[in-house]
C-alpha cells in the first residue's frame, strides 16, 4: 500500500503506465559517523505489458525504455544539497557567517539545477521510450517485408535520435552553466 511505500522510504518515479522503484541501504563500510561511505541502490522498473497486433504478450523493451534516467542526476544533486545544508548548519552554529552564506548559496545553485535539468531528462527519457517502441515496430516491419513502413519508421526512427541528441545538448548547456 502507499503507507508501506512511504514508511519503507521507497522512491516511486512514474511514467506512463511504467513504474520505478527505488530503496537505499544505510551507508556500509563507515569508518567514523559523518564521512562519507558506499551504500547500495536497488531499483526495480515494473514496465506496462505491452502486447502484440494478436493480443499476445510482446517482448518487453529493456530498462523500460530509459526510464528512470532523472534518478540519477537527481540523486547525485539531492545528495550535494544534504551536504550543502549540513555545512551551512554547522557553520551557523559555529558562528561562521561567510561560510554559512556560501553553504546556502550552493543549496540554492543545486536546487536551480534540479529544478532546470528535471524537465530536460524528462524530454531525454520520454524520447528513450518513443526510439525503444519505434524499434520494435521496425523489427516487425522488416520481419514482414513492408518496405514502405519500413521506410516510415526509419524516419520517425531518425527524427527521435535527434531528438534524444538534442536533449542531450540541452543537459550538457545546462550542466556547463551551473559548474
Amino acid at each position: 500500500s502507499y503507507l508501506q511505500i512511504v514508511r519503507n522510504q521507497i522512491l516511486v518515479d512514474v511514467q506512463g503506465d511504467d513504474l520505478l522503484l527505488q530503496i537505499f541501504t544505510s551507508n556500509i563500510l563507515q569508518r567514523k559517523v559523518g564521512e562519507e561511505a558506499p551504500f547500495f541502490e536497488f531499483i526495480q522498473r515494473v514496465c506496462s505489458e505491452c502486447r502484440n497486433e494478436h493480443g499476445c504478450p510482446a517482448t518487453i523493451k529493456p530498462g523500460c525504455g530509459g526510464f528512470g534516467i532523472r534518478n540519477f542526476l537527481t540523486l547525485f544533486l539531492s545528495i550535494e544539497v544534504s551536504k550543502a545544508m549540513l555545512e551551512a548548519s554547522l557553520a551557523k552554529a559555529e558562528g561562521d557567517e561567510e561560510r554559512h552564506a556560501f553553504s546556502q548559496s550552493m543549496v540554492a545553485v543545486f536546487r536551480a539545477q534540479l529544478d532546470e535539468s528535471n524537465p530536460i531528462l524528462t524530454e531525454i527519457s520520454d524520447t528513450m521510450t518513443r526510439e525503444g517502441g519505434i524499434k520494435m515496430e521496425l523489427d516487425r516491419a522488416v520481419a514482414l517485408n513492408d518496405d514502405d513502413e519500413v521506410r516510415t519508421l526509419q524516419i520517425k526512427l531518425a527524427e527521435a535520435s535527434k531528438a534524444k541528441t538534442d536533449g542531450n545538448e540541452k543537459l550538457m548547456i545546462c550542466s556547463t552553466k551551473y559548474k
